[in-house]
């Protein structure tokens, strides 16, 4: 997961977003889905999540 969810992809997804939102006419959306402090809030986000979930779990018990 972490091989695919690295800080650039992201930014990029959030670029990506970014451009969609002008576009769209949501000139403040927009402006915060550039910013470079959303990325990694966003990464922060999704490994803190998936710590909870990891805690949640049970984890592989034998058969």
């Amino acid at each position: 997961m972490r091989t695919i969810l690295t800080p650039g992809v992201v930014a990029g997804l959030l670029s990506a977003g970014a451009v969609a939102a002008a576009l769209a006419g949501k000139p403040a959306l927009a402006a915060y889905l550039g910013d470079p402090d959303t990325a990694a809030n966003a990464v922060a986000a999704v490994g803190a999540i998936g710590a909870l979930v990891a805690g949640a779990l049970r984890g592989v018990t034998p058969a």
